[in-house]
């Protein structure tokens, strides 16, 4: 396996993620609580909207975990800058990593109680689960081992009732929808 730039699927992973950053950067701007205050939105939509710009930042923040973890040093660019305005400045591995670990731990209040959204949604074991995530690889992205903090936030999933399903054949069927108490995050498909 010889694997370089110039292979498609490693492109397009890095295309792909950029394209779903923009998206959320754009989502996340249209519907902050001053464009919301500028439409006229308040109450229980304000609400609801504020629940799904907690969620494209959890899927901004995934997006930069994975250039992070597959590329180190990615562009970065956030909602503070309109579209297209400037180039994007390369990110450092600490940075980034600070950056990721900041915005799920800023939405942790605002993200659906785990096991509780829709499937196919990011609820706050999504954000937990990809906190021990960065804090295993931790060493690698910043120079600092945080193993204590992986476990903590391993333990607030398992806690909030995720288990592996005994019998791996059962994986991967029609029904994932209702497997809910191995996956956290999905990608919903149905071809």
């Amino acid at each position: 396996m010889n694997w370089s730039a110039n292979n498609p699927m490693l492109k397009g992973l890095y295309y792909r993620s950029f394209y779903q950053i923009t998206l959320c950067n754009d989502f996340i701007r249209q519907s902050s609580d001053a464009k919301l205050a500028e439409r006229g939105i308040s109450g229980a939509d304000a609400a609801t909207i504020k629940r799904y710009r907690a969620e494209a930042r959890f899927l901004r923040a995934y997006q930069y975990w994975a250039l992070l973890d597959l590329f180190g040093r990615p562009a970065f660019v956030t909602d503070a800058e309109a579209l297209g305005a400037s180039l994007p400045q390369q990110a450092t591995k600490a940075g980034l990593f600070s950056y990721i670990e900041s915005e799920l731990k800023a939405i942790d209040a605002d993200l659906v109680d785990a096991k509780k959204n829709e499937y196919g949604r990011a609820d706050k074991a999504a954000a937990w689960a990809l906190l021990a995530r960065i804090y295993l690889n931790a060493q690698v992205y910043t120079g600092t081992a945080r193993n204590t903090d992986a476990a903590t936030y391993a333990k607030r999933v398992l806690d909030a009732g995720y288990t592996l399903i005994s019998d791996y054949t059962k994986l991967m069927r029609a029904d994932n929808n209702v497997n809910t108490s191995e996956f956290i995050l999905t990608i919903n498909y149905d071809g």
